[in-house]
């Protein structure tokens, strides 16, 4: 709800916004008598001579790419007539990326042949520096989740897929990369959420929605280790998570996901709680379409779920759009709408270990949980020349919960928020001492509306301008030096001022070895639920504290990345060290001894320490083996104690046996036991110390009917915690157990 008092500020800022459409659009008119042509060539199979379609042609570090046909053809238009050599990548889920320089006048017409690799290794990412880039050219840890891998695993949910990311783990709504973050119901993220750069956090909580995000239609999903405010500005001090939408093809495609399962009895005769097996069930359908100068993708999903514990059923749906046209040759203009709602169940802790499947006795089973989000973004890209182009996004996320108490009783929440979002980018590459050194600059601004009857009306901005250059030596080095000042301008709060500034090493050794090294800062300022949370939350009052001071940190890393064809096997190895001070973390605290009383809080002042390492690789062309360790020393600086509520030990294995039209899939992971919480908690709650490590395996077998009877048809059998293994992923609440389920997917 944006209310009257507010309006001039707001129609005085998209007054702004619009002045700088206008500006962006006049330049891309004055732009399109640029002399232009194509640049044409064919990808195809190694061996095979099958043609790639959805094949990913990319020219590096600009907006120029496109996508192979049924044919096997790619075309990229309107390259500027004096737009010479450049580096192609050319990459697709289950083949090998290829990273080549061209002549893109002398070699039109030239032929790419990738080699089956199953397990995705080089990857693309663009979120690490604002810009299309292989792993192997970023100067920081980047994990990447392909399309293939989130259905394959019938992920429905964000957070079910980041448990499989090295060095992350997920403590119910809360993500922690390397010990970033610890649990706080999900407020005040330490890491960055995007679609296709665009931020997607909640105005008030400052938190990631992960029930809101559209499952379906991601093509990859970038996670981006490390302080990444010098570009990203508040928010990412553990890292950045960017999702990345499909992009069309020519010929229309129809493709739909529908899957149901159960959860399997307890063990135990005393967590039965039904005589039924309680389903889990969902939909997915997509429609998607590049004609001419228009592409679309939108797509709507329905998902229904029971819960594997008593009085745990939700229901929500969420619908997608992203629509793109060419408005000129070197202009194009794309719009982005997303929208869910959620009706689920309203508790948080178990009544005791004896009943875990159960919420405490006092629950009043009539009250449920509310909540609705839509957001709605724009993105118009220009390209002058073939060294410069400028992008301009904006954008409006609105989220809004209450669960259904009557507005007079204590435990009554209510919030609606709006963020509008507005960022001008430019990126430019100038010569110097005949070399270029690549540039991307731009402003940001932020401004959040909040009516709640839990903070109250609250207005939060941040207005920010970032600068990074890039200094390339092919084979010899690639330097990254770069900075951003943010500037907090929130009512009743001191103005804060605060400057991230990062630097970044590549280093080629030989061909297939890449060093890295980097530094860089990372701040988040206090989100309104942790300034002016007045709530009773299942026996807790928390408090409001406006003295909250920003977080920040200071991250450093080095590291290895080895990609190498052994015996004819694909192998990648990568190893990365890591050091991060952090200081004046906002915790949830207990106000006094013996007390129910929580205050978000400046009270910690860390220093987190690990070393990771993985291992990629398809053994004797049989067997796919991908495996990663990271070790962790999370510590409170003025304890010396393990930081609350983190582990030191995360391990993650997936194998993969294919057989040709059948795959077998097995996934394990560990995380070691969280030694220390909240020891007042246990006022409370029943049991905090049922704390154990985490040792969970998930298997599946795909049928994939294509390669039988040619038919776009795979099935798909998924066992989800396959030994039923107990556990709990934040204190006093028991995390899913096990689920069999059925899924069939398609496309026509």
């Amino acid at each position: 709800m944006i209310h009257s008092e507010n309006k001039m500020k707001i129609n005085t800022k998209y007054l702004n916004i619009s002045i700088v459409v206008c500006v962006v659009l006049f330049l891309g008119l004055c732009s399109i008598n640029l002399q232009a042509g194509d640049f044409s060539g064919k990808v195809f199979e190694t061996n095979t001579e099958t043609a790639l379609t959805g094949a990913s042609i990319r020219i590096e570090n600009t907006q120029y790419g496109a996508k192979v046909n049924s044919k096997g053809e790619f075309i990229i238009k309107n390259l500027p007539g004096n737009f010479n050599k450049a580096n192609l990548i050319v990459s697709m889920i289950g083949y090998e990326t290829i990273k080549k320089n061209v002549d893109l006048s002398a070699d039109n017409g030239i032929i790419f042949y990738l080699n089956l690799q199953p397990l995705q290794t080089g990857e693309v990412v663009v979120s690490a520096n604002k810009k299309v880039q292989t792993v192997q050219d970023v100067p920081i840890s980047v994990s990447v989740i392909d399309k293939r891998v989130l259905l394959d695993r019938n992920i429905k949910r964000l957070d079910e897929a980041l448990v499989y990311v090295p060095g992350i783990e997920v403590n119910q709504d809360d993500v922690s990369i390397r010990g970033s973050a610890g649990f706080s119901f999900g407020v005040g993220s330490r890491v960055t959420l995007l679609i296709d750069g665009f931020p997607m956090m909640a105005g008030d909580n400052g938190d990631i929605k992960f029930d809101a995000l559209p499952i379906y239609n991601i093509d990859r999903v970038e996670v981006v280790k490390g302080a990444g405010s010098a570009l990203w500005g508040t928010g990412a001090i553990g890292g950045i998570i960017n999702l990345t939408i499909e992009e069309p093809d020519e010929d229309a495609e129809i493709k739909y996901r529908v899957f149901s399962g159960f959860y399997t009895q307890p063990r135990y005769e005393q967590w039965k709680f039904t005589e039924s097996l309680n389903l889990s069930s969902g939909l997915n359908l997509s429609y998607s379409q590049k004609i001419g100068e228009l592409s679309l993708v939108t797509s709507g999903s329905l998902y229904d779920d029971k819960g594997y514990r008593d009085y745990d059923d939700s229901r929500r749906w969420n619908i997608f759009s992203k629509l793109a046209y060419d408005l000129f040759d070197n202009t194009r203009l794309k719009v982005y709408f997303n929208g869910a709602a959620e009706n689920r169940a309203d508790w948080v802790y178990w009544n005791s270990l004896d009943s875990a499947t159960r919420p405490p006795t006092s629950t009043d089973r009539d009250i449920r949980i509310n909540s609705e989000k839509y957001s709605g973004f724009g993105e118009l890209s220009q390209i002058f020349d073939e060294k410069n182009f400028a992008l301009l996004k904006f954008g409006i996320n609105y989220t809004s919960y209450n669960n259904s108490y009557q507005a007079n009783n204590p435990e009554y929440r209510q919030s609606e928020a709006a963020s509008f979002y507005a960022d001008v980018q430019g990126v430019s590459n100038i010569g110097f001492y005949g070399r270029n050194i690549n540039l991307t600059y731009g402003l940001t601004h932020i401004y959040t509306d909040v009516s709640s009857k839990t903070y109250g009306d609250r207005h939060q901005q941040i207005a920010s301008g970032y600068l990074q250059a890039e200094y390339n030596l092919p084979d010899l080095l690639t330097l990254t030096l770069g900075g951003r000042i943010d500037k907090e301008l929130t009512e009743g709060i001191e103005s804060d001022l605060e400057f991230s500034p990062k630097i970044g090493l590549n280093l080629p050794i030989v061909k297939d070895l890449t060093l890295r090294t980097s530094l860089g800062r990372g701040f988040r300022v206090a989100s309104v639920a942790e300034r002016y949370s007045a709530i009773f939350l299942q026996g807790f009052e928390v408090l409001p504290n406006l003295e909250l001071k920003p977080e920040t940190s200071l991250s450093v890393e080095g590291g290895l990345n080895w990609q190498k064809s052994i015996w004819e096997m694909p192998f990648e190895f990568d190893f990365a060290v890591f050091h991060n001070e952090l200081e004046n973390l906002i915790e949830p605290t207990f106000v006094t001894d013996g007390s129910a009383n929580i205050q978000f809080r400046n009270v910690v002042k860390a220093r987190i320490q690990g070393l990771e390492a993985g291992i990629k690789t398809f053994l004797f062309g049989s067997l796919g083996l991908e495996t990663s360790l990271t070790l962790m020393n999370p510590r409170d600086v003025g304890t010396d104690k393990i930081l609350n509520y983190r582990s030191e030990i995360l391990w993650y294995t997936r194998l993969l046996l294919p057989f040709n039209y059948f795959e077998f899939q097995l996934d394990y992971r560990y995380k070691s036991r969280v030694e220390n919480i909240d020891a007042q908690l246990a006022l409370i709650v029943s049991d905090t110390d049922a704390r154990t490590d985490v040792n969970v395996v998930d298997a599946r077998i795909i049928f994939d009917i294509y390669k039988l009877y040619e038919l776009p048809l795979r099935l798909s059998l998924n066992v989800s915690n396959l030994f039923d293994y107990y556990y709990t992923e934040m204190v006093g609440n028991l995390a899913r157990t096990r689920l069999i389920s059925l899924q069939i997917e398609g496309h026509f």
